[in-house]
């Protein structure tokens, strides 16, 4: 049996008041009667952590029940793997670029200097991809910068070259999320920053892109030799719509999009998936900031529907064994998100909306 030192039970005394207490399984418990738990929590974390001990409070029936548990030690993280799926996702966004800018493309009859300068539009396309992919994670480390967390480099997740060779990429958290508060700013930062990203990424496409009669457009559909896109989100069709009556295009003119373009849709993807409130993905993160375990579930439950309608069959499956695993939530599942996050948690369901694609079927 785990024997704990006098100093980590002074430590919670000297911060909760101590309604009961007794040691349970091998870790102290105590029942607290405090109401303000936050900031208490945040210090005799800070007070316990270098000690080599973690508390964890939850909510039993109508109990306060804080546990402190011998910290677990640290897991090793190997940067290989972080390389290797980086080139990899390099390497299939290579390729989604590749088929786009390829000898032969619909882009060499729109556009004559296409040919002299393939190799800028290709670097174009994967440095858009892979703008929005870092900025994302970006989100995500300034989230962890504010506050004091630490996390794994980034790993990239190679996808398939018809939807632009990525399908994001993922951080691992190597300290534990102390509130609800912390886990809203992870979860929703890097969907968020994610979608700026894709808007400025869609604007420069767009003004790489090509205006062409819709006549002209149809037949290269019916010959095969330009492929219309998977449902475009609400977001791409705002501000492509947008440049277009900037410009003056005419009723009867279209867009071919240029690669950087088809990046910011990609971008949108990626910010639809990662907003679906399923499981540890960032829009998981951000529901269970707000609502209990078990209505988290349900909610998972019905986006992983969502996913299965709109195409994504392999990330739901993955997505639903996730689920069985559970969500953690924060070591302090007790105090409430501050209500600022409960009113930005609004932001969710519209960058979700907006960006939302699905791959089921295309549009002409």
């Amino acid at each position: 049996m785990e024997v704990f030192p006098l100093e980590v039970d002074e430590c919670v005394r000297r911060n909760f008041t101590v309604l009961d207490w007794k040691v349970q399984y091998g870790t102290l418990m105590y029942v607290v009667g405090d109401v303000d738990t936050k900031e208490r929590f945040l210090k005799l974390y800070r007070e316990l952590e270098p000690r080599g001990y973690i508390p964890v409070l939850r909510r039993e029936g109508e109990a306060k029940v804080l546990r402190v548990f011998k910290r677990p030690p640290p897991r090793r993280h190997k940067v290989i793997w972080n390389i290797i799926l980086l080139v990899a996702t390099i390497g299939t966004v290579g390729f989604a670029g590749y088929m786009f800018t390829a000898a032969g493309s619909i882009y060499e009859l729109l556009d004559p200097t296409f040919g002299v300068y393939r190799l800028l539009h290709h670097m174009a396309y994967m440095a858009a991809i892979f703008f929005v992919l870092g900025l994302h994670e970006f989100g995500h480390k300034l989230a962890c910068l504010k506050h004091g967390l630490r996390s794994t480099p980034p790993y990239f997740i190679p996808g398939p070259p018809e939807i632009g060779g990525s399908l994001g990429a993922l951080m691992i958290q190597e300290t534990p999320i102390l509130n609800r508060d912390q886990l809203f700013d992870l979860g929703l930062m890097g969907p968020l920053v994610g979608f700026l990203a894709s808007v400025v990424v869609t604007l420069i496409g767009l003004s790489l892109s090509y205006l062409v009669p819709y006549d002209l457009v149809l037949k290269w559909i019916q010959q095969g030799q330009v492929n219309p896109l998977p449902t475009e989100p609400l977001l791409f069709t705002l501000v492509r719509e947008g440049v277009l009556a900037l410009t003056g295009a005419s009723a009867n003119e279209v867009v071919v999009l240029h690669p950087v373009a088809f990046a910011g849709w990609v971008g949108m993807l990626i910010t639809f998936l990662n907003t679906l409130p399923v499981g540890q993905l960032d829009g998981g993160h951000v529901v269970r900031a707000i609502v209990s375990s078990r209505k988290h579930a349900i909610i998972s439950l019905a986006a992983i529907t969502v996913m299965l309608i709109t195409g994504f069959i392999v990330m739901a499956i993955v997505a639903l064994i996730i689920l069985f695993r559970g969500h953690p939530g924060p070591l302090d599942d007790v105090s409430p998100p501050s209500r600022s996050r409960k009113a930005a948690f609004a932001l969710l369901p519209i960058v979700c909306g907006l960006c939302f694609t699905s791959i089921t079927f295309t549009l002409l």
